[in-house]
């Protein structure tokens, strides 16, 4: 084991957990505003990184470095096509598109910012191009980054199994010492952060479906029968290893997206959708610039910090992690390749996903009928009210709630084989799985930091996490975005 890099994010989480167990509501309050004070203050960083990102990624697409395979010219596939793109999919969209199509367009509409009118046409056509913004081609190019250039440099230029190995390119220095050790650990910390915040969203999911399915009251008993019935079923799928376990399962929660975004079309208001979701990506491309560097807010204005801002620490704080294994899988593709499974493809399906269901809730809310269930009962009871009023509410609400479990499940499967994989010696390409006790104990560790903060503060806690995640994580892909375009001024 690599102890420099497992014990001190483990203490720093696990004391975090006693700490915020013993001095209760109060210090998760004081988290919060810290946190807060810290991502305002980190604001241009955050906008300007993930614009840098998205430019990284075209730049390689059309360079020289775009035609490399990863792995050398006769490295072989991990995973056909069809597979790839299913594990790429579900190893990063996690529980969020599930949580938020619904319930983060009501937001908006209810308290839309810049002056516009709470559920006028101008703020529905704010709330579904937002939507996009946060969802399709900025994030995934953050994923993207330093997903690109870990298997350029693992497979490529046979540097160790470690997150430190992507800043190589940069300085030149190796990934062997403390400080390759310190750049690990920071971003252990980040993922924990972050799964934990999807975990937090994917509780809440799946407690509001069994509330309405049985009358029960979603509180923090019911979280934490759920939070344990999860972590349990994706520590025993990343202990089954890749082949068994993570494929498996991505290819059962396409099926199940699929048939979630087929039924809805058919069910629910075609029409409406099919106008919202043009209007939006008419909206979302033609102003991409400006939406992306939120040149319509001023410096200090709340509204970014609490929702693009919120979602960039969340994207950020997953994508270190997430690119060791999104790195791991795509041996054998072009680098171009692996852009179109990781960036292009995953945009387009969220894309079309956050249409139809984003479009169903601003359509079912014209009453505003959804927005008051909203303020009432929390966002997640916005997805089970609307398919309540669809066809075959009962066999669908059960369906979704599959989705969700199995959504996070996938994603924290990944991830904690990933994470259990930095903290290891001797991971290479011919000998990738890591020892399951590791696996087992960032499992328990991310569980437990998900449902201290949710009892806690509910979802304000899922903000506060994935905002804890994002900070640190912010400058590591700052690095590898400069990383990466260094590798491409090479290759000319």
């Amino acid at each position: 084991m690599r102890h420099g890099t497992f014990w001190p994010p483990f203490v720093l989480l696990v004391g975090g957990v006693v700490a915020t167990m013993v001095g209760g509501a109060e210090l998760v309050g004081r988290l919060q505003a810290a946190v807060r004070l810290c991502v305002a203050g980190l604001a241009p960083l955050f906008i300007g990184t993930s614009m840098v990102a998205v430019l990284a990624c075209l730049i390689v697409a059309f360079s020289p470095l775009g035609s490399r395979r990863l792995g050398g010219p006769e490295a072989e596939r991990v995973l056909p096509p069809p597979q790839y793109f299913m594990v790429a999919l579900c190893t990063t969209v996690a529980v969020g598109i599930l949580f938020w199509a619904t319930a983060e367009p009501l937001y908006h509409l209810k308290a839309p910012p810049l002056g516009l009118q709470e559920h006028s046409p101008a703020a529905v056509r704010f709330a579904m191009a937002t939507l996009l913004v946060h969802w399709t081609l900025i994030p995934y190019a953050i994923y993207a980054v330093p997903a690109v250039l870990f298997a350029l440099v693992f497979y490529n230029r046979g540097l160790p199994f470690r997150l430190s190995s992507c800043l190589q390119p940069l300085f030149g220095w190796s990934s062997e010492g403390w400080l390759g050790d310190l750049v690990d650990s920071v971003c252990l910390f980040a993922l924990v952060a972050g799964m934990a915040a999807s975990l937090g969203a994917g509780i809440l999911t799946l407690s509001g479906g069994v509330a309405h399915l049985t009358g029960l009251t979603s509180a923090w008993p019911m979280w934490m029968v759920i939070g344990l019935l999860v972590v349990a079923t994706f520590v025993i799928s990343a202990a089954s290893g890749l082949e068994r376990g993570i494929r498996i399962l991505s290819q059962v929660n396409t099926v199940l997206f699929l048939a979630i975004i087929a039924f809805v079309f058919l069910a629910g208001p075609t029409a409406a959708e099919v106008r919202l979701t043009a209007t939006a990506v008419w909206d979302f491309l033609s102003g991409f610039v400006r939406r992306g560097l939120l040149l319509d807010f001023k410096p200090g204005d709340a509204w970014p910090i609490d929702w693009t801002l919120f979602y960039w620490c969340n994207w950020l704080a997953w994508a270190p992690v997430t690119a060791v294994f999104l790195g791991r899988i795509s041996r054998g593709y072009t680098v171009r390749q692996m852009l179109l499974f990781t960036w292009i493809f995953p945009s387009l399906f969220v894309t079309v996903w956050m249409g139809v269901l984003g479009g169903t809730s601003v359509a079912f809310d014209a009453d505003g009928s959804l927005s008051k269930l909203l303020s009432e009962q929390g966002p997640e009871a916005v997805s089970y009210a609307i398919f309540a009023a669809l066809p075959a509410a009962g066999l669908v609400i059960p369906l979704f709630l599959a989705g969700v479990f199995i959504s996070y499940v996938t994603a924290a499967d990944s991830n904690t084989l990933a994470m259990a994989g930095l903290c290891s010696t001797g991971i290479s390409p011919d000998s990738p799985e890591p020892p399951l006790s590791l696996k087992l104990t960032w499992g328990a560790v991310v569980g437990a930091v998900s449902l201290v903060m949710i009892c806690g503060a509910g979802i304000e806690g899922v903000k506060t996490l994935s905002n804890l995640g994002g900070v640190p994580a912010l400058g590591f892909e700052m690095l590898c975005a400069l990383a990466l375009l260094k590798l491409v001024y090479e290759d000319r």
